[in-house]
């Protein structure tokens, strides 16, 4: 199901009878730019809600049915609010033919509908609107009473050996909003078709993401390598703790580099999209050059260009698409590589913030030393092994003198550049293209590898 959303215009997904539990976590079943709102049945199998919404909009829920083990109508209601617009949306699951929601079905609407200029109700409600029954009258008087109205639509569902019945449905608060809407088939996992909807709003644009990073590319190496000769080490030598001696070492570097390559913000335009090939791109162009000029003149000429155009472009992005994703999965050896893939398209658990002002570590100390209890003889065998002597075979640890060349080849067998608590990365001492000896620019690379030896020379004194 998840793959039959891809496209990049869909700003909402509703679903009826989702079939998640609480034990199931929602990374499982994500989607990519989308978040996840659930409401999922407890106790019984089958039934729940879900809504997927871009991750750029704002919402808020408002309203959820609770139920345990007694049958009932299923919904989920949130407030999406576009710039100054508030939008109710919801998805709505009844769960049996049998069942008599239309009272707490009412009371919803005449609680929330007055509330927002704008309403769309998605869902199956399990009244078949081609039936002229008294359920249907029901229904339908219940929805105008608040205003709303019922988009016209064909059977939704037809399941083998029975006659088509007309049981998801589309409710909107305003029909001049309605761009579109209809139905189309899902075979691959749903009797039911899935219905979509184009309203006429327009949603808040994603704010683009900023990063703060050093200006490495503007660091002038000769100014660089005099401020590093001019550097007093005196203040780390001189020091009466360890700690002293690293925090003064740290705060030397950050204020040359605060300097040198001062840090600013930096403002990501659009997400890493690799796939993107120069064939793309250009197919691209042609589409742009094709889609301008049917605007400027929409005959059907003009038309016919813009979309073989716009096919023969989205064919070749997603088949580029796949073979990048093939390449990344399949045949990729580093695991590490292949997660950090998986994790960029919202696969995997996502990451939870966690505020270490809030633990407690008397808690947590207590929680692991009486979580697991031994008896007396696990306690005196333990002891026994580790008082005992060790064995030939067992080497000695010992400390080791090392010298300034160890020092720089372990800074350099570094990899990541991730920024620690001391704010200082692997690049503040092994500048870019430093570890490249077959990078352009030899110049700069000679510069580069001086200016780390001066660093590393200047504390050649000190001993940790």
């Amino acid at each position: 199901m998840l793959a039959s959303f891809q496209n990049k215009n869909l700003h909402a997904i509703l679903v009826s009878e989702s079939w998640l539990k609480p034990c199931l976590p929602s990374s499982s079943f994500c989607l990519p730019g989308f978040h996840l709102i659930r409401n999922d049945r407890l106790g019984r199998p089958g039934g729940g809600v879900a809504i997927y919404l871009r991750s750029h909009i704002p919402f808020t829920v408002i309203e959820f049915s609770q139920q345990h083990n007694s049958p009932g109508a299923e919904y989920l209601f949130i407030e999406v609010l576009f710039f100054n617009t508030k939008l109710l949306l919801g998805v709505f699951y009844n769960p049996s033919l049998t069942i008599d929601y239309f009272m707490s079905f009412e009371d919803l609407l005449e609680k929330f509908t007055p509330l927002f200029s704008h309403t769309i109700i998605m869902g199956d409600f399990n009244t078949c609107l081609l039936k002229n029954d008294s359920r249907t009258s029901r229904f339908t008087s219940i929805v105008k009473a608040a205003n709303l109205n019922i988009l016209p639509l064909s059977a939704t569902h037809a399941f083998p050996n029975c006659s088509p019945s007309l049981l998801d449905l589309i409710l909107v608060s305003s029909t001049t909003h309605v761009e579109k809407f209809g139905q189309c088939v899902a075979t691959a996992f749903s009797y039911h078709d899935l219905l979509f909807l184009s309203y006429k709003l327009r949603p808040p644009k994603a704010k683009r993401k900023i990063l703060m990073r050093r200006n490495f590319s503007g660091i002038d190496f000769d100014s660089l390598a005099e401020d590093v000769s001019k550097i007093d080490w005196s203040g780390v030598l001189n020091a009466s703790s360890i700690d002293e001696k690293l925090n003064y070492f740290n705060s030397l570097i950050t204020q040359l580099y605060d300097k040198h390559a001062p840090i600013r913000p930096v403002r990501l335009k659009h997400l890493p999209a690799p796939w993107l090939t120069d064939e793309v791109k250009r197919l691209q162009k042609i589409r742009n050059i094709a889609k301008a000029k049917y605007r400027v003149d929409p005959n059907e000429t003009n038309r016919e260009k813009y979309r073989k155009a716009r096919n023969r472009c989205n064919r070749l992005c997603r088949d580029e698409h796949r073979r990048y994703i093939f390449k990344s999965v399949i045949e990729e050896d580093d695991s590490a590589r292949v997660w950090n893939f998986l994790k960029s398209l919202g696969v995997g658990k996502q990451q939870r913030d966690i505020n270490s002002q809030n633990l407690n570590l008397n808690s947590l100390n207590q929680h692991f030393s009486s979580s697991v209890t031994f008896d007396n003889i696990t306690k005196l065998n333990t002891i026994s092994q580790i008082s005992a002597s060790p064995t030939p075979d067992t080497p000695f640890f010992q400390f080791s003198q090392f010298t300034n060349s160890d020092v720089k080849k372990n800074i350099l067998a570094v990899s990541s550049n991730s920024v620690g608590s001391d704010c200082i990365s692997r690049q503040m001492g092994v500048p870019e293209r430093m570890d490249n000896p077959e990078a352009p620019n030899s110049t700069a690379i000679k510069r580069s590898n001086k200016n780390t030896q001066n660093i590393l020379s200047g504390a050649k004194n000190m001993r940790y």
